[in-house]
């Protein structure tokens, strides 16, 4: 079960990282047309902030819930890596959205 939370999490980081891709290029003709796409970006927001809280946790369940040292690297370098990907993610988005 908590493998398929990991992956199910993974999922909607890169499905609301992509949203926000496209939500960012489209074009603006009005200021509520920008009030409007700041609000959808602002909540296309909220998942990824979960998901890559979420994400550190599910891993460190799965690598057995260590109290120790090596629970804190686990958290901490899949926290890195999570933040590393959705940055690469994002950016190849923009580029192929731009």
């Amino acid at each position: 079960m908590n493998f398929i939370l990991l992956i199910t999490a993974i999922l909607v980081l890169l499905f609301s990282l992509r949203q926000m891709t496209l939500i960012e290029k489209s074009t603006n003709n009005s200021d509520i047309q920008e009030i409007k796409q700041n609000i959808s970006l602002l909540i296309c927001g909220i998942p990824v902030i979960v998901a890559l809280a979420f994400i550190p946790y599910q891993v460190w369940v799965l690598a057995g819930e260590s109290n120790d040292w090596d629970g804190v690297y686990i958290i901490g370098g899949t926290a890195i890596v999570s933040i590393i990907i959705s940055f690469v993610f994002y950016y190849k988005g923009k580029l192929k959205f731009n």
